[in-house]
């Protein structure tokens, strides 16, 4: 498909019901080849976003935690996490202060330097992988006898006592048996290996970024979203076998329609937007093919059986 036929079928698919006869004459082949090429550019665009809104705050935040990770790590300690339990060279309790990336403090601190910059500063530079959400001010506590009320007295994520890793889960706790985990060394070594490993996503954000984003869109798109289209268009067939005589005119009628929310979704996600209303995607394509449907019908466009 060229990018001129990919961009005429764009419009018309989103403007243009009558259109759609078109489609339902031509074979599958050409609605499926438009399938490709739209999920490619979306990918590219959202890929490209992506690169802009949060590769300074990766390369940013991915260093300063690279330095925190062997700063607060005494160079002495040594834990082994084994199926019998957790021990240490040092005395328990034991602490891991949650990384500052995430601590609320400094989502505030964040939120007032946003405030007080400059009219000609760029924005991107006070982008963040913080949460909305407040997270607690540690992240991990070892000890052998740890209670789960230890997660609320030192406000942590996550507790590992001789049995257990618990990690808090909203107003609840989820729970691993350490026997279920492989053993682990956790000493000096290891946290300058973590460490090193941060630096190198610092120094390659853009990079990491286009990656995952782009796997992420292939994964969405070519299995996610394609299995979300043959069912979404078996119930168009389905419901409406009075107009659409065969599965392929409803799979057809399926994906050109598909064009409207995956374009309202994909733009709402670059602008960082979510929709509070679950559902709202099936919500919209159904309403924008029953709309193409009867508008077909209202003007006198018959829709004929051409084969599958």
């Amino acid at each position: 498909m060229t990018m001129k036929t990919f961009f005429r079928t764009f419009v018309l698919s989103l403007t243009r019901p009558s259109y759609y006869k078109d489609v339902l004459q031509a074979k599958p082949s050409f609605s499926i080849k438009y399938y490709l090429a739209l999920s490619s550019i979306l990918i590219i665009v959202t890929t490209v976003a992506n690169i802009f809104n949060y590769a300074p705050a990766v390369k940013r935040d991915f260093a300063k935690l690279a330095t925190e990770i062997t700063r607060d790590f005494p160079s002495e300690l040594v834990v082994q996490l084994e199926p019998q339990g957790v021990t240490a060279n040092m005395p328990f309790p034991l602490v891991a202060q949650m990384p500052s990336i995430f601590r609320q403090e400094d989502t505030n601190h964040t939120d007032q330097k946003s405030s007080d910059q400059e009219p000609d500063q760029d924005p991107t530079q006070n982008k963040t992988l913080e949460s909305s959400q407040p997270w607690p001010k540690n992240l991990l506590i070892l000890d052998p006898n740890g209670q789960v009320d230890m997660l609320q007295e030192y406000d942590s994520l996550m507790l590992i006592n001789n049995s257990y890793l618990i990690v808090r889960d909203g107003m609840g706790v989820e729970t691993v048996a350490l026997k279920d985990l492989p053993a682990t060394r956790i000493d000096l070594a290891r946290m300058q290996s973590l460490a090193g490993l941060a630096r190198f996503i610092s120094a390659n954000a853009p990079v990491v970024i286009s990656l995952g984003t782009f796997l992420d869109g292939l994964i969405k798109f070519f299995v996610f979203w394609l299995a979300y289209l043959f069912l979404f268009g078996f119930g168009l067939w389905f419901l409406n076998r009075g107009a659409l005589a065969v599965f392929s005119h409803g799979f057809k009628v399926g994906i050109h329609s598909f064009t409207l929310p995956i374009l309202i979704s994909t733009t709402l996600g670059i602008a960082g937007v979510s929709v509070p209303i679950p559902g709202w995607f099936v919500v919209v394509h159904t309403l924008f093919a029953l709309f193409v449907l009867n508008r077909m019908q209202k003007t006198g466009s018959q829709i004929v059986t051409i084969g599958p």
